[in-house]
């Protein structure tokens, strides 16, 4: 048998309405030498007897079954026991192109690549599929002030841009060389202490690579279920909030990254507390459940240094809107606005 060119890392947990497409995608890869490592996190469903049959019939599946963790440790165990020359992602409710690992894979061969990164789409129960970020054209980099400026553009955006951050942090549409994870021990965090745990695995990853490659094709389908959307809401995002921006902090410290790596942190963090503030608001949460969540957000005291810090006056007219609206809690104008949007 030739060696192992892609390693593919499923985490499965409760997905076997999904399980089987996205399985059918990864068997039927026009790359051949590949092995697909299911990680079975302890799913409550019929999920583990799925995954075991797949195993018996393509000998390149293997089957991890283990205590629920969480994403992050799921895909550190299928690390654990990959022996492929490069490593993939893929969530289990999602699928790919039959060509993608083939063509990720060459283009890493070619061009001596750390990792390679591709675009992304959504679709949703209905079928429909939509660009989601996608790059303009095969691009090479191997300075590290550039690849630190990726990182920055995977946080957020600068200050002025209208897009929230230029590329995906997904860590699901990349393909790295585990040469490099197995060289810096490289581990994903848990998405219970740390939410976005694509973001600091990649940060993690990039630090430490030498090339990499963004590709304009897209691959990847995310799968992105809008019935499901907002009829609940989790009510203790905030504090993880606040978390990850200590912890992208420490970052930018460590791998001395570029000054304005600090703008960037605080954009995504004014972003992750203004999307949450809108959930909030278009939730069904009864009103002063709604008033109390978004007053403990507003007031919190993280916001003096985050105002202090941040160039408000460069913001896009909507945003320095509503940082204005947060600052002093107005809680019925943002109620306003986001009942305004949507109805639209």
């Amino acid at each position: 048998m030739n060696q192992t060119k892609v390693s593919i890392i499923v985490p499965v947990y409760n997905v076997e309405k999904y399980l089987d497409r996205c399985l059918t995608s990864l068997i039927n890869q026009t790359l051949k030498d590949i092995e697909i490592i299911l990680v079975d996190d302890e799913s409550p469903d019929n999920c583990p007897a799925i995954c075991d049959n797949y195993a018996q019939k393509d000998p390149r599946i293997k089957v991890i079954h283990k205590k629920n963790q969480g994403l992050g440790m799921a895909c550190n165990s299928g690390m654990e026991n990959a022996t492929g020359e490069y490593i993939a992602f893929c969530d289990s409710d999602d699928y790919v192109d039959n060509c993608m690992y083939e063509n990720m894979y060459y283009i890493a061969v070619k061009h001596e690549a750390d990792a390679v990164y591709s675009g992304i789409k959504t679709v949703n129960q209905n079928g429909i599929v939509k660009p989601m970020n996608e790059y303009t054209n095969l691009e090479v980099t191997k300075k590290q002030f550039d690849i630190h400026q990726y990182i920055m553009d995977i946080i957020a955006s600068e200050p002025s841009s209208p897009l929230e951050r230029r590329y995906p942090m997904s860590a699901k549409v990349v393909l790295y060389r585990k040469e490099v994870i197995n060289n810096y021990n490289l581990r994903f965090v848990s998405e219970r202490i740390f939410i976005s745990e694509d973001l600091i695995w990649n940060i993690d990853f990039l630090h430490h690579s030498k090339c990499i490659v963004k590709v304009p094709q897209t691959f990847y389908y995310y799968y992105n279920n809008t019935d499901s959307l907002s009829k609940q809401i989790r009510t203790n995002r905030f504090p993880y909030f606040k978390t990850i921006r200590e912890e992208l902090f420490k970052k930018g410290k460590i791998y001395k990254l570029p000054t304005e790596y600090k703008d960037r942190v605080n954009r995504m963090f004014i972003g992750y507390c203004r999307f949450y503030i809108g959930q909030i608001c278009n939730s069904t949460l009864p009103h002063q459940v709604k008033k109390n969540l978004v007053s403990e957000i507003c007031e919190d005291s993280i916001w003096k240094e985050v105002w202090h810090e941040y160039p408000i006056h460069q913001m896009s007219k909507g945003h320095r809107l509503m940082a204005f609206l947060m600052q002093h809690n107005y809680y019925m104008a943002m109620m306003l606005i986001y009942t305004l949007k949507k109805r639209n």
